[in-house]
């Protein structure tokens, strides 16, 4: 065997122990690269957990309001909104709860049946 032919013996050697180490390593990568994802999932999933405020049950309750002169069922809303996520979805229970045809056929001095939501249960 010429000198030339163990060289190149030897740098076959060599590079085929090179690629079994890439392949070695970069199986480890990715095995620690799930096991660090795993982790952070568990993370994010138990800090949510930790930080979730403690949620009280609401009860809905209606009370009788008098309409006063310049009011509207959008300034009524606004003062006395409570449990809805816009004034809009408030002004269609009042209108609903009032039996109105529309928002502008309120007057002064008539009643109406305002819904408000509590964490405190009344009997």
């Amino acid at each position: 065997m010429t000198l030339e032919e163990r060289r190149i013996r030897w740098a076959e050697k060599k590079r085929i122990k090179r690629a079994a180490l890439i392949r070695k390593l970069g199986v480890k990568a990715i095995i620690a690269a799930f096991i660090a994802a795993c982790v952070a999932a568990a993370i994010l999933i138990f800090a949510n957990k930790a930080e979730a405020k403690e949620e009280f049950p609401m009860y809905k309750y209606y009370t009788v309001i008098e309409v006063k002169p310049g009011d509207t069922l959008t300034s009524i809303a606004k003062e006395h909104l409570t449990g809805y996520s816009s004034v809009s979805e408030y002004v269609e229970e009042v209108r609903f709860a009032n039996q109105l045809a529309n928002a502008d056929c309120i007057r002064s001095g008539q009643k109406l049946f305002i819904p408000y939501y509590s964490t405190e249960y009344k009997e």
